[in-house]
Parts: C-alpha cells; sequence; structure tokens
C-alpha cells in the first residue's frame, strides 16, 4: 500500500472511526482521546507502508483495544463503569453492519462534492450562499439582485441538477 493511503483513509472515515469510539466509551472526551491514540498507530503504520485488507475493521481492533486499555488503567485508580464484553461486541457488530451504507454515504458525499464544482454561475452561487454560508433567502437574494422567489427556482433547479449529477455517478459506478 503507498504511503499516504492509511491517513488518507483514516480521514476519509474519521466519523465512523469517532463514533465508534464514542459509542463503545459514552464519553466524548475519553472517545477523542482514543481517537488521537489510533491516530498515532495509523500514522505509524502508515510509515511502515503496512497493508490493511479491511480498513475499519482493522481500525475497530484498534479502537476496542484502546478502550479497554483505558478502562483497565481507570478501574485502578476509581470505581469506573466499563463497557461489558457483550455491549462492545453488540457495538462493534453493529458498526461492522452498518459498513456498506458508510461507504455510500461517503461516496455520496464525495460525488456531491464533485458536481457542486461542476455548477456554474448564479446557481452555484445560491448554493454556495444557502448552504455553504448559511444565509438567508433574503441576504442571497439581495446579494444577487434578485427576488426571494426566484432564489428559491435557482436553490430548487440546482438541487435537481446535482441529485442527477450524483444518480449519474452512482450508476456508473455500479456499472463498472
Amino acid at each position: 500500500m503507498a504511503q499516504g493511503q492509511l491517513i488518507k483513509q483514516f480521514l476519509d472515515n474519521r466519523d465512523a472511526i469517532l463514533g465508534f469510539a464514542v459509542a463503545l466509551t459514552r464519553n466524548y472526551d475519553v472517545a477523542e482521546e482514543i481517537f488521537q491514540e489510533v491516530a498515532m498507530v495509523v500514522m505509524e503504520e502508515d510509515r511502515k507502508e503496512a497493508a490493511v485488507n479491511n480498513f475499519l475493521a482493522w481500525t475497530r481492533e484498534i479502537v476496542s483495544r484502546r478502550v479497554a486499555e483505558y478502562y483497565r488503567k481507570q478501574t485502578k485508580r476509581e470505581a469506573v463503569e466499563q463497557p461489558t464484553e457483550a455491549m462492545m461486541e453488540v457495538v462493534t457488530l453493529a458498526f461492522a453492519e452498518n459498513e456498506p451504507a458508510l461507504e455510500q454515504h461517503r461516496l455520496r458525499m464525495q460525488f456531491l462534492l464533485e458536481c457542486i464544482d461542476r455548477l456554474t454561475g448564479r446557481s452555484r452561487e445560491a448554493i454556495n450562499g444557502f448552504y455553504g454560508q448559511r444565509k438567508s433567502l433574503r441576504e442571497i437574494a439581495t446579494g444577487m439582485n434578485w427576488e426571494e422567489n426566484s432564489v428559491k427556482v435557482a436553490l430548487s433547479r440546482a438541487r435537481k441538477v446535482l441529485a442527477d449529477c450524483i444518480n449519474s455517478r452512482l450508476r456508473m459506478r455500479e456499472a463498472t
């Protein structure tokens, strides 16, 4: 595997990895700490150009071990309710079962960004203003010197173009 591939996969799957850590720990701060430790492992393995067949399964295993290690250390210091083995298995299974949906979501997001890049002119300006800058219809209309209704129509048409573009790319990918 080329150097940088594990880091790229880690960044692409950041939310899934952090979400898994949160699900196991039920504590965002602890999950973030574990996430950082996992990032260090990924960077070290990437530096070694390690071959990883199933990246998400591999990172879930690292997260699970780090969570167990965290709770072993905490239990020595204070009474801490740690996740049971059964609970960890259920959470791991749930995340593994949802991997295809996660990949589909990641792919749709990738295609959405590519399709947004293909928008031009006022359509792109309206989409960027509404979704990127969180402007109101009135603010966008004022900035574009349009009526609010015209902005609504432009947004509707742009969303249709984006949906068609994403679906077209998904169909092309499935055909290959």
